[in-house]
């Protein structure tokens, strides 16, 4: 029996359609972009069934390095596509007290060289000591130049990839003049933008989203540093011991709340007058005092919160810059992302809000409808940042 002409030539255009796609997949950016997409998605989406980076691409190739920025020793780990001829590249980093052998930073520079990014993955020594310094701009600013030194490295596809505070970090590498120009892309997910603004979440523990005030429930791990450093700016030794015991070197559950224990009249007698308010700073919980206190802080503090932040410089960024943003971020209020976005304005950017990053948290609690779609969202981000980069 003859099959219908109709059958056979459905089957043809099928067939085509499929030859087609396949070849759109191996010559063009946006078909080979899709694909790696497809590819490594699993590893981005929480509680994702699958995991197919491992399975259909090769193993990247690791090579330890160091190299000098200024006096200090930047240890480094180098990962390679497993292929040949040159490649984009990305400076790594993932904020405070992540280094080059914790797991989820081994996790993302695999997929990342799986995908044809060489990743290399610094150990930025402030943030390995639970520091939040200007340095750390400096460390990242070599750690850029030394990967657009590579051999293999593609010369105009260098850039940046930063999570929660080192994403504000990158963005004030990519800032810096010296390299400013030839700066590709910056990769922020959940990062900060301005540290008078985070200050009021801090002190506050709330979040201002337009006119709506939201509580938020912070990780002790943003207090502790953001305290650390604004006491670690006093020049007497004594003022920054008495005051890292109350506010620093104390329980989980206090930095969180913020109920500090008070000073006692002994402590009192023995601080002096910069620490005083430094101490007020840094307990405050009355909104209409925030200004007050961002605006008499001591030179070394007004320093530091224009210094390191990437507000002050915005306008130098002249990187396309990708943004991901979670919402319910417990390290990094989410509105900081937010200002950084409408700071952008009309230069080239991506902004993307999602609800199911680990951080958040929420993955489980989302009904399916939901999952799928936030789903969607990282997708279009990730495979963005792969069209752009590749």
């Amino acid at each position: 029996m003859k099959k219908p002409k109709k059958a056979g030539k459905l089957k043809t255009k099928i067939i085509w359609a499929i030859l087609v796609l396949i070849v759109a997949v191996i010559i063009t950016p946006w078909g080979r972009a899709f694909y790696k997409t497809l590819i490594i998605l699993p590893e981005f989406i929480p509680n994702s069934p699958i995991k197919t980076a491992n399975l259909l691409t090769r193993k990247p190739i690791i090579k330890e390095v160091e190299f000098k920025s200024e006096d200090r020793t930047i240890y480094a780990d180098i990962w390679y596509p497993n292929s040949q001829g040159k490649h984009p590249a990305a400076v790594l980093s993932l904020g405070v007290d992540i280094d080059r052998k914790d797991e989820r930073a081994q996790k993302l520079a695999n997929v990342f060289a799986r995908s044809g990014i060489i990743t290399l993955v610094p150990n930025i020594p402030s943030l390995g000591r639970r520091r939040v310094l200007a340095e750390a701009k400096n460390d990242l600013v070599t750690s850029f130049e030394y990967a657009k030194s590579l051999q293999n490295t593609k010369q105009d596809k260098v850039g940046f990839i930063g999570f929660c505070v080192s994403g504000g970090l990158a963005l004030l590498a990519a800032e810096e003049p010296k390299i400013a120009d030839e700066v590709k892309f910056t990769v922020s997910v959940n990062p900060y933008y301005d540290l008078s603004s985070l200050y009021k979440n801090i002190t506050l523990r709330q979040i201002k989203d337009n006119d709506e005030t939201i509580p938020w429930n912070l990780n002790s791990k943003t207090v502790e540093i953001y305290n650390r450093e604004t006491i670690g700016l006093l020049e007497n030794k004594r003022d920054q011991d008495i005051l890292n015991d109350h506010l620093t070197l104390i329980d989980q559950s206090q930095l969180e709340t913020g109920d500090f224990d008070p000073l006692s009249q002994n402590e009192l007698s023995q601080l002096s007058k910069e620490a005083k308010f430094t101490y007020e700073v840094l307990t405050n919980k009355n909104p209409d005092k925030v200004s007050y206190y961002l605006e008499n802080v001591n030179q070394a503090q007004k320093n530091f919160l224009k210094e390191v932040s990437p507000s002050t410089n915005i306008n130098n960024l002249k990187a396309k810059s990708f943004i991901l943003m979670d919402k319910n971020n417990i390290y990094i209020p989410y509105t900081e992302a937010k200002m950084l976005h409408k700071a952008l304005g009309v230069k080239e950017h991506l902004f993307v809000e999602t609800k199911i990053l680990p951080a958040g948290n929420l993955a489980k609690s989302l009904s399916l409808k939901d999952y799928l779609s936030e789903t969607i969202k990282i997708f279009r981000f990730v495979y963005s940042v792969l069209a752009e980069i590749s």
